[in-house]
């Protein structure tokens, strides 16, 4: 038959370009990375920065766990928040915070005065150091006498969430904040000055297992992404 000559030199290239495809096409083996985090820092901060780190890390996928979901695990890296002064030097300190007082840009534009401020009802974390009667005597002096619409909620991203509903303002943390408060519209009241610390963010690895590269390259790229973070803040 025509052509049989060549059936051997056809099917060596046939099986060349098998194998090529098999190579090029053949699935990779991904390598799993748990990461624990704050529920801020999980809602605001990270989602863009683990989007980045994956993508140019193709083989590495994070598991990103946030903290009180009662899940039992042992991560390879957590998010810690601590307010003792001495973590700022932390080998692997991860960022500071400023706070600063967030409404919605139509309120925000409402307020020229202190008395136009203490006019809405004022968000408060409980479990924060720096509330508004603290952040307000620090720039203010004492607010003796003045009757302040205090109300508590349980964590950062509900009180932002009230804010984004017209319903108040709230103390944000720069630079952790700054993603899901800018997604709720959410802007700086440039009357109260940008107020630093106290708190950090630092990384903690377990020393229950060996470190695999992975969980290195990881750290690293969190702490690359939070300097940013805090020149651009």
């Amino acid at each position: 038959m025509e052509g049989s000559d060549f059936l051997p030199t056809v099917q060596v290239s046939l099986g060349a370009i098998e194998s090529k495809a098999e190579a090029l096409f053949a699935r990779q083996r991904v390598e799993r990375v748990t990461l624990l985090a704050s529920q801020l820092m999980a809602m605001s901060w990270l989602p863009r920065v683990l989007a980045a780190f994956e993508a140019a890390n193709s083989t590495i996928r994070v598991d990103l766990l946030m903290e009180g979901t009662h899940r039992k695990t042992d991560p390879d890296l957590t998010i810690r928040f601590g307010e003792e002064p001495h973590l700022v030097r932390h080998p692997t300190w991860l960022m500071g915070m400023s706070h600063v007082v967030m409404g919605r840009e139509e309120d925000i534009a409402r307020i020229a005065s202190l008395d136009d401020l203490l006019s809405f009802r004022l968000y408060d974390v409980a479990s924060h150091a720096i509330g508004w009667t603290t952040l307000l005597n620090h720039n203010f002096g004492h607010q003796s006498g003045r009757q302040l619409k205090i109300e508590a909620v349980d964590t950062t991203p509900l009180s932002l969430m009230m804010v984004s509903q017209g319903l108040g303002l709230a103390i944000g943390h720069l630079p952790v904040c700054g993603p899901i408060a800018a997604s709720l519209g959410l802007v700086v009241c440039p009357l109260v000055p940008r107020t630093p610390g106290p708190g950090n963010y630092y990384l903690e690895q377990s020393h229950d297992r060996p470190q695999r590269p992975s969980v290195g390259r990881l750290a690293q790229a969190l702490q690359d992404a939070a300097h940013l973070s805090m020149r651009i803040k």
